[in-house]
C-alpha cells in the first residue's frame, strides 16, 4: 500500500469505530496498533481521529484512495474486526459497513460471508475461554 492508501485505510477503520459515537478501549488499542504499524505517532493518530469526529472529510473521499480489490476486502475484514472488539456489532456499525461496501463497490454477499466468519470466530473464542476457565 502506498502512503495515501495507508492513511485512507486507517481513517476508514476509525470511521467504523466511531460509527456508534464511542471508541471502546479495545477499539482504541487496535487503531493505535495499526497506526503504529504504519509508522504514525500517537499525536498523528489523534489528529486523524479528531478530523473524523469533526467530519472534515467525507467517507467517499476517504475510501477513494483504495483501489485494489484485495485491499478493499482486507479493509472490510479489518473493519469487522473492529466492530466485534467490544462484542457488540451495533446497528449503526452494520449500516456503516453496508455503506462502505456500496462505496467500494463490493457485493453485499461478500460482507455477509465475512460477518458469518467473524461470528464463528467469536463463538470459537467463547468456547476456548470456557475450556480455559476464563
Amino acid at each position: 500500500m502506498n502512503e495515501k492508501e495507508k492513511m485512507s485505510y486507517l481513517k476508514a477503520l476509525m470511521y467504523i469505530a466511531l460509527a456508534d459515537d464511542t471508541i471502546e478501549e479495545g477499539e482504541e488499542q487496535y487503531l493505535n496498533q495499526i497506526g503504529n504499524l504504519y509508522g504514525l505517532q500517537e499525536s498523528q493518530i489523534s489528529e486523524l481521529k479528531n478530523s473524523l469526529l469533526n467530519k472534515e472529510e467525507s467517507l467517499e473521499n476517504i475510501l477513494s484512495e483504495i483501489q485494489k480489490r484485495e485491499t478493499k476486502l482486507m479493509l472490510l475484514y479489518d473493519l469487522l474486526a473492529i466492530c466485534y472488539t467490544d462484542n457488540n456489532y451495533s446497528i449503526m456499525e452494520k449500516q456503516g459497513m453496508r455503506n462502505i461496501c456500496d462505496i467500494l463497490k463490493i457485493e453485499s454477499g461478500k460482507l455477509t460471508e465475512m460477518e458469518q466468519v467473524m461470528q464463528e470466530q467469536v463463538e470459537l473464542q467463547e468456547k476456548i475461554n470456557k475450556i480455559l476457565e476464563r
